[in-house]
C-alpha cells in the first residue's frame, strides 16, 4: 500500500524561524551590517533544508499490514504484522508508525529506520482491557525533521473493526437451576407424558397410544415401538446484566460492568453448553435483548450484545424488574447481575421469586472496587427473603466465586443452593 497524500504540521519552531528571519531582515535594513543577512540566509536554509529533509523521507515508501483476528476476548493478544518498504536509494530515519485504534491501549506504534531499498518486518502486539467493538487502521507513518520544524504523515490501509468479547470462564462448579418442565434433557427421567423430546424407544406395552408408536423402528425391527420421553427439569433460562451508569465503579478490565459482562458471559456459556435455552436482557446505554435460545451460534449473539452493552445506562434496576416481568413465567429461572446498593430491587425481586420464578443473585460488590456502593443493605434485604445469591469481588477468581453460595445472603431456612441450583 503506496498510501495517500502527506500531510505537513508546522511546529513552533517554524514560526519563531519566521519571526527571527523578519527580524534580522528588518535590522540588516536598518543598520546595514552584512552579518545580518548572513544569519537570514542561514535561517531560510535551515528552513528549506529541512522541508526536502521531511519531503524526501515520506516519499517513495510501501507499508502493508496483516492483522490476524477479528474477534477476540479481553486479555487475549491481538497481533498485527507490519511491514515497510523503502523505494528509493535514499535512507528513511527515524520512522514512527502507528496503527491509529480507538483501542484502550498505551501505546501501539514503534520508531524504525531503513537503509536505501530495504525493507523491515515487525509484530506489534496489543491486549485489549475492556469489551467492544473497536477499529484497527489506517496505519500512520510520520516523520519529524532534525530541527523539529515539520512534522509530515501518511496513512496507509483501511480500517478494521476488532470486536472485544468479555471473558468468559468454564464453571465446572456452577450447577443449572431446575424448574421441573417436561422436554429438555438437562437429566433423564422416564415418564408416561408425551413430552417434546424422545430419547429412546422400547418394546410397545399393552395401554400405550399409538401418537407413540416409532413408526421407523417398528418397520425396522417388525414389532411395534414405543418412543420414550424425557421429564427435564430446566426451561428457560434468563441472565439479567445491570448497567446503569451510577452503579459503575472500577476502570477499564476492573471494574463492575466488566466484571460483570464477565460473569454473564461465562454463564451463558455453561447454560448453552447444557443444551438449555438462554435469553439475555441488559440494560446498558440502551436496551440489549434477546429471546432464550440454544445453540453456539445464539451464544456467539449474546457475547457480541454484551461487547457492545455500555455501562452508561440511565434506568435502575428497581425500575427494569417490573418492567419486563412478562418475560418470565414460573417456568423460567432468572440470574441477576448487579452492583446496585439500592435495596428497592430486592423487593421486586422478591415479587418476582413468589410467583415460582427461580432466582438467584450474582452480586459485584462495588466498594471493592473503590465506588461509594455499600452492599450491606442490599444483603441484609435479600437474606430477609431467602434469595441465594453469589457476591463476587475485585480481583476475586470468577469460577471460585460462582462455585460457593455466598451464606451471608441465604436465610438459614431459606431457599438453599441445592434446591435452586440442582442437576437433578
Amino acid at each position: 500500500m503506496t498510501g495517500g497524500r502527506a500531510t505537513i504540521q508546522l511546529s513552533r519552531r517554524f514560526y519563531l524561524i519566521v519571526v527571527l528571519s523578519l527580524v534580522t531582515l528588518g535590522t540588516g535594513m536598518a543598520t546595514g551590517y552584512a552579518l545580518f543577512y548572513r544569519l537570514l540566509y542561514v535561517l531560510i536554509l535551515t528552513g528549506v533544508l529541512s522541508y526536502l529533509w521531511s519531503w524526501l523521507t515520506m516519499r517513495s515508501m510501501e507499508v502493508t499490514v496483516h492483522r490476524r483476528a477479528r474477534q477476540v476476548s479481553v486479555g487475549d493478544s491481538v497481533e498485527e504484522e507490519i511491514t515497510v518498504r523503502n523505494l528509493s536509494a535514499l535512507p528513511k530515519h527515524a520512522l514512527e508508525v502507528q496503527d491509529t485504534t480507538d483501542l484502550p491501549v498505551v501505546s501501539t506504534g514503534m520508531v524504525v529506520g531503513l537503509r536505501g531499498g530495504s525493507s523491515g518486518w515487525w509484530r506489534i502486539q496489543t491486549t485489549p482491557r475492556t469489551r467492544g467493538v473497536y477499529t484497527l487502521g489506517p496505519l500512520r507513518v510520520s516523520n519529524v525533521d532534525p530541527f523539529g520544524i515539520f512534522r509530515r504523515e501518511r496513512y496507509f490501509g483501511d480500517k478494521d473493526t476488532l470486536t472485544v468479547f468479555p471473558r468468559a470462564f468454564d464453571l465446572p462448579g456452577f450447577k443449572v437451576p431446575a424448574a421441573d418442565i417436561m422436554g429438555d434433557s438437562s437429566i433423564h427421567r422416564r415418564t408416561h407424558i408425551i413430552a417434546p423430546h424422545a430419547s429412546t424407544v422400547r418394546e410397545y406395552e399393552a395401554g400405550d397410544s399409538l401418537s407413540r408408536v416409532h413408526w421407523n423402528t417398528t418397520a425396522r425391527m417388525g414389532k411395534l415401538m414405543s418412543k420414550e420421553f424425557d421429564l427435564g427439569r430446566a426451561a428457560e433460562i434468563w441472565v439479567l446484566l445491570d448497567l446503569h451508569g451510577d452503579v459503575r465503579a472500577g476502570e477499564l478490565e476492573e471494574s463492575t460492568d466488566e466484571y460483570g459482562a464477565s460473569v454473564a458471559a461465562s454463564l451463558a456459556r455453561r447454560y448453552v453448553g447444557a443444551h438449555l435455552p438462554v435469553g439475555l436482557l441488559a440494560y446498558g446505554d440502551q436496551r440489549y435483548f434477546l429471546p432464550a435460545e440454544t445453540g453456539s451460534s445464539h451464544l456467539e449473539r449474546v457475547l457480541f450484545y454484551l461487547a457492545m452493552a455500555r455501562a452508561e445506562g440511565d434506568t435502575p434496576l428497581g425500575v427494569v424488574l417490573p418492567k419486563e416481568e412478562l418475560l418470565w413465567t414460573h417456568q423460567s429461572s432468572l440470574v441477576v447481575i448487579t452492583s446496585s446498593p439500592n435495596p428497592e430491587w430486592v423487593v421486586a425481586l422478591g415479587e418476582l421469586s413468589k410467583r415460582g420464578i427461580k432466582v438467584l443473585v450474582v452480586l459485584i460488590d462495588g466498594e471493592s472496587f473503590g465506588g461509594d456502593l455499600d452492599a450491606s443493605d442490599v444483603i441484609a434485604a435479600m437474606y430477609s427473603r431467602g434469595l441465594s445469591t453469589h457476591v463476587v469481588r475485585r480481583g476475586e477468581d470468577i469460577p471460585t466465586a460462582l462455585s460457593r453460595l455466598d451464606n451471608t445472603s441465604v436465610a438459614s431456612e431459606g431457599v438453599r443452593l441445592e434446591e435452586v441450583l440442582s442437576t437433578g
